[in-house]
């Protein structure tokens, strides 16, 4: 240790010895009151690397390896190395994780976590996100990727886990960051991250985002515009508080693929595109938070805040299919464009409170958390009107007109098959977790949940569920954790999936997870090693997908995945950052659901591939100088319907890998990255949409530019 560092560590110490001294040696009258001195500093984010920080994915200020449970966190300086812009670019090289491209009736990021789908389970720090939309990254300081069952913690969920987006906040430090991104196929975007001090303990922070982006697809392009204000103040002290704002519009002209032939994506270019130039996606996403957080005594604080969100979201675009009968194909095959025409709204309004304290009772140390959650939502889905004469006709193979003469009255929205849902629920949580003897800790939690619902088809449903999570933990040392967990979960019949029918109203999804891992600290604690095993279960599945709900509520009975995760982030010398791991599923229908095809008892299911790995890495040549790469891939993913009641054929789409590739000049106030995206320009299949219909290739060899100046 510095001799200046220990000397500041030995006065700042009340019971040093050198404390003593001074107080033995100093007679009680001639004691002199000293006036306070307030020492500042300036706060930044703790980590810049690969590695990660805190989380509070635990609803806890802890680092990962206190946390009993898998954890993956994609920190704000992978995202910018890798170009990353949407959520989905910047999750792509987490292991255990695929996409699902829009399913019937639903837009938006849909990803699969351990073979089970995450919908409903995406967060905004720590509040429900619930909505469809395609998240950005410009206002995210990291992801954490919490898997398996989380119930106790976020209330109704899946088996997979969540995803937790963590806003940027406010630091006591001014400086603000300007970049500017040009790339092939007409890419640009341009972000501002700004960071004023008001005052002795306040800030705000800005961050703004435009892009207009082309891809690999013909015609294919996005527009996103964004802003993300938020201000606090009293930082660091007892009463903090803050106020924060995101604004997010996406335009996109929609991408429904390529159909699949002989079980296989039909063999055509990976830039083929068969919907119209008139096809779009739009989204509007507004959120108003308020938080406050009181510190009552040291180890203790009370955490409370409101959100109100609104989202709409609009949809008129087509999905290529063959025509029916299709044996053969060439380029003069048909392609139907079966219309898809709809759109939805919902309305938020959540408060939650936490109270966390570490504290000793009966000679036990305790880190103790009571939580309350309040949710109203209010739901709207509808289709567009259904006029035979408004559609897109067709188109051929080989030779797609993406701007044909159109009807006049494509694109007429006369809204029908309205469907709304009211719904009102609360959660009330406790968690406690406490050292028995040194370096062993168990881990115990209980929520209730309670929701009572409204549907416009005239049904009322009604829940009130258990959750909970235990586990024990082993640090021999500060560098180790071995650790032993369960969760459970639950997901009702309604407004994640499609709206529950009146009569038929079947047991919540129940899921539950048994994990088995280790974390371990290297090279000083600069990286981070964990690895799990792993069981996960689910009943009584719901069909996410809205066009086929009617007839097929349910796509399984029982399913389950076992699977092994090892992952690395961190930092292997000073010069040497990686990211990356592997994770083997074997995932299978143990039970059909009485309204699906009893073939499908045995298979494996939706988008659940064998295995999926990543790794990334960068290296600092010189001074200035960082060159990097990585690669990430998959193996193949299911895609079947589920109306069939002969032995099911599953469409697949292949396994793949993609190389990235990075070079970049970095100085303290400006620096240039050169990202290359799919380096070998291979055509592969990155998003799957389960019912078999389709498949969205990933973007061919893309070339990004990157200029950024910081000002102090």
């Amino acid at each position: 240790m510095p001799i200046g560092a220990m000397l500041t560590a030995i006065a700042l110490t009340p019971n040093s010895a050198l404390a003593q001294a001074g107080a033995q040696n100093t007679p009680a009258a001639a004691e002199t009151a000293l006036p306070p001195v307030n020492v500042q500093g300036q706060r930044e984010s703790a980590n810049t690397g690969y590695q990660g920080g805190t989380t509070r994915a635990g609803k806890i200020d802890q680092l990962p390896k206190d946390l009993p449970q898998s954890l993956t966190i994609v920190p704000n300086a992978l995202m910018q190395d890798q170009a990353a812009g949407t959520m989905r670019e910047a999750l792509r090289y987490v292991p255990g994780l695929t996409f699902n491209a829009g399913e019937g009736g639903r837009i938006g990021d849909n990803i699969n976590l351990r073979g089970f789908y995450t919908f409903g389970d995406t967060y905004l720090d720590g509040i429900r996100d619930v909505a469809q939309y395609n998240r950005e990254t410009f206002y995210l300081e990291q992801i954490d990727v919490l898997r398996g069952s989380a119930a106790m913690l976020f209330g109704k969920g899946q088996a997979g886990g969540v995803i937790n987006q963590v806003s940027k906040q406010p630091l006591l430090i001014n400086r603000s960051d300007v970049a500017a991104t040009l790339g092939t196929d007409s890419y640009f975007r341009t972000t501002l991250d700004m960071n004023r001090v008001t005052g002795e303990n306040a800030a705000l922070r800005l961050n703004a985002m435009k892009t207009d982006a082309g891809s690999t697809r013909d015609w294919v392009h996005s527009k996103r515009e964004g802003v993300a204000p938020t201000y606090s103040w009293g930082i660091g002290t007892r009463h903090e508080f803050s106020i924060g704002y995101l604004y997010l519009h996406t335009r996109n002209v929609t991408d429904y693929g390529v159909p699949y032939f002989n079980l296989r994506p039909v063999d055509v270019p990976a830039s083929r595109f068969y919907g119209t130039t008139s096809d779009y996606e739009e989204n509007e996403t507004r959120m108003a938070t308020a938080t406050y957080k009181f510190r009552i005594a040291p180890g203790t604080e009370l955490r409370s805040v409101l959100r109100m969100a609104d989202y709409e979201r609009d949809l008129w675009g087509v999905a290529p299919r063959l025509a029916a009968g299709t044996t053969s194909i060439s380029d003069a095959t048909v392609i139907n464009r079966n219309r898809q025409a709809r759109g939805g709204e919902e309305h938020t309004i959540t408060s939650q409170t936490d109270l966390v304290s570490r504290f000793t009772a009966l000679g036990l140390k305790h880190e103790g958390l009571v939580g309350l959650e309040l949710l109203k939502e209010r739901a709207g889905r509808w289709n567009y009107n259904t006029v035979a004469a408004a559609v897109a006709g067709t188109t051929t193979l080989g030779n797609p007109n993406s701007s044909p003469a159109l009807p006049a009255t494509y694109g007429n929205q006369i809204r029908s098959g309205i469907n709304t849902y009211d719904g009102r629920s609360y959660g009330i949580y406790a968690q406690d977790t406490v050292e028995i003897v040194r370096g062993w800790k168990l881990l115990g939690g209980v929520r209730r949940d309670q929701l009572s619902a409204e549907y416009s088809n005239g049904a009322n449903v009604d829940y009130g569920e258990w959750s909970y999570r235990g586990g024990v933990m082993f640090q021999p040392t500060d560098l180790q954790t071995y650790y032993f967990a369960y969760s459970d979960s639950f997901n009702p019949t309604a407004d994640l999936y499609q709206f529950t029918a009146a009569s038929v109203v079947y047991p919540a999804e129940r899921s539950r997870t048994a994990e088995l891992g280790a974390k371990w600290e290297l090279f000083g604690g600069n990286l981070s090693l964990r690895s799990a095993l792993y069981r996960a279960e689910k009943t009584w599945e719901r069909n996410t997908d809205f066009e086929s709900a009617q007839t097929a509520t349910l796509l399984s009975k029982k399913r389950h995945t076992d699977g092994i995760e090892l992952e690395a982030a961190g930092r292997i010398t000073s010069r040497w950052e990686v990211f990356g791991g592997v994770a083997f599923m074997r995932a299978e229908i143990d039970e059909a659901a009485p309204t699906a095809n009893p073939n499908t008892q045995g298979m494996r299911p939706r988008n659940a591939p064998p295995y999926t790995y990543s790794l990334w890495s960068t290296y600092r040549l010189l001074d200035h100088w960082r060159v990097g790469g990585g690669i990430e891939g998959k193996g193949n993913r299911l895609a079947y319907g589920t109306g069939s009641t002969a032995p099911i054929q599953a469409n697949v789409a292949p396994h793949y890998y993609r190389l990235d590739a990075l070079l970049a000049y970095e100085r303290e106030r400006h620096f240039v990255r050169l990202n290359v995206i799919n380096v070998l320009n291979k055509r592969y299949y990155g998003e799957v949409y389960d019912n078999g219909g389709h498949v969205i290739p990933g973007p061919l060899r893309t070339v990004l530019v990157t200029v950024g100046y910081r000002f102090m």
